[in-house]
């Protein structure tokens, strides 16, 4: 059965810094026509870090969106066509002062998938070197690492809502079973 929808025309709505939003018109599969209003961001990178002990570095950060400061891992927007492997080890150093010689694939997320086709790339980082952090001029993170179990703990209560981060965590216990 062919489930796929066809686009018959569409114009672009926004074009900011960051994303695009393409308003469409497609066809879909029994006929009718629909409009999709869909965010066109370049994805983003995020990396799970983990020290000797397995604690699992954590950013407090402030999110406007949101009106709230959050518990995330350190990530960061892709630039166009950039190697989400290269922007998780930026990120990674640039906002937590952490270089990791290696990461290991964890997976790909999509965070939002009625509306947009961000894509996040998910990594682990292990064995870190401490280097010195660079901040954008509009960061104030500041970051910290908790025991695994906390953090299980702090999803669980509801203190992490972030998916990127929580999905991070699954995909990391599910290598180690």
């Amino acid at each position: 059965m062919n489930n796929e929808e066809i686009k018959l025309r569409g114009e672009i709505v926004y074009d900011g810094k960051i994303m695009k939003i393409h308003k469409d018109v497609v066809m879909c599969p029994n006929g009718n026509e629909a409009i999709r209003e869909i965010l066109h961001h370049n994805g983003g990178a995020g990396v799970l870090c983990l020290n000797e002990k397995n604690d699992v570095l954590l950013e407090r950060q402030f999110r406007y969106a949101y009106g709230e400061t959050i518990y995330e891992i350190p990530a960061g927007k892709l630039e166009l066509n950039e190697d989400p492997y290269l922007a998780a080890q930026r990120e990674l150093e640039e906002e937590t002062g952490n270089k990791a010689d290696t990461l290991t694939p964890l997976g790909v997320i999509y965070p939002t998938c009625g509306y947009s086709d961000e894509k996040i790339y998910l990594f682990l980082a292990k064995n870190t070197k401490i280097t010195h952090t660079h901040f954008d001029e509009d960061e104030v993170i500041s970051s910290e690492y908790y025991p695994l179990e906390e953090v299980m703990k702090m999803i669980k209560d509801g203190q992490i809502k972030d998916a990127k981060t929580i999905c991070a965590i699954n995909y990391y216990l599910m290598l180690e079973k």
